[in-house]
């Protein structure tokens, strides 16, 4: 099975800033010529490629190192990237439990907006792995829909986060998910806004600071619960941006998430097929091993 992405490949690579098809050909060829212990595929389409190409703004050399350490967090982190399906017995409590999306606008300076809270703000409803998991789905959604863009904001409301929930997280989790998104990541982020912040600010930022490089530490801003929002809405996102909840025009969080549940169900071929190019991309002993695991989770669900 192919894997698919949805974007239109000829209109959004017409846009990018930085863009050479003779590149995108060395970086297919040089796939084709990695030793199977860098675990990357062989057969990544152009519109994978220029996935990575576009985040490290057309640096070969970057791009490189991004998608050998892209596959090997994949294939690292089982919890966050296997098994990526909404109907699963282990995930749908947690989608209950959290409410995210990716908005359908985008902000002042025209970066992409990925939205997420809690649902259920009782620690004992929250999962870490398998929230990471769902924000990692929603960013592989947006990926294949819009393909690659000049930049991603996320946009977190710490409403309702407790002790409790920080003290449900691992520090190797923290360690894998900082170094996916700081080192792996194919997009361009450019911030991380945070709402509705909470007395346990700085607990948490005690615990997840030492994971954080300087650059990506300097992409967050902080947003006070009792902080006047009108600069935020001229300046960095419109109201006809943001969910009412937050005071913005758009639909309630709950109606978003629904939305974006839906479409990530609707993905569910191209999370397979994902899954099934890095089976297949490695060692044959990890091969076998991996999907003697995939075929015990399907059979479990």
């Amino acid at each position: 099975m192919p894997v698919e992405l949805e974007y239109d490949y000829e209109s959004v690579t017409a846009s990018m800033d930085i863009f050479s098809e003779d590149d995108i050909n060395s970086l297919r060829q040089w796939t084709q010529n990695l030793d199977k212990s860098k675990y990357v595929p062989k057969d990544l389409t152009n519109k994978q490629l220029v996935l990575f190409y576009n985040a490290c703004y057309g640096d070969l050399d970057r791009t490189k190192v991004c998608i050998e350490k892209y596959y090997s967090c994949r294939k690292n982190a089982p919890e966050f990237f296997d098994n990526r399906r909404t109907t699963t017995t282990e995930i749908v409590p947690v989608i209950d439990a959290l409410e995210f999306a990716l908005l359908p606008g985008k902000s002042c300076e025209g970066y992409d907006i990925i939205y997420h809270r809690l649902h259920h703000t009782e620690p004992s409803k929250y999962n870490f792995d398998l929230g990471v998991k769902l924000l990692f789905m929603t960013i592989d959604m947006y990926l294949s829909k819009r393909g690659p863009q000049p930049g991603l904001m996320f946009l977190f409301d710490m409403r309702g986060v407790k002790l409790g929930h920080i003290t449900r997280c691992g520090l190797t989790g923290f360690r894998k998910f900082f170094t996916y998104i700081q080192e792996a990541m194919p997009v361009r982020m450019r911030a991380i806004h945070v709402l509705n912040t909470e007395p346990i600010l700085d607990k948490l930022l005690l615990v997840i600071r030492p994971f954080m490089e300087k650059k990506f530490y300097d992409m967050l801003h902080f947003h006070h619960k009792d902080e006047d929002m009108e600069k935020f809405f001229s300046t960095v996102v419109s109201r006809s941006t943001v969910p009412s909840d937050n005071g913005g025009t758009l639909p309630d969080t709950q109606t978003l998430n629904k939305r974006c549940i839906q479409n990530l169900h609707a993905m569910e071929d191209y999370f397979k097929a994902e899954e099934e190019q890095r089976i297949a991309a490695l060692p044959d002993k990890k091969r076998d091993k991996a999907m003697e695991k995939a075929f015990k989770n399907l059979d479990i669900d």
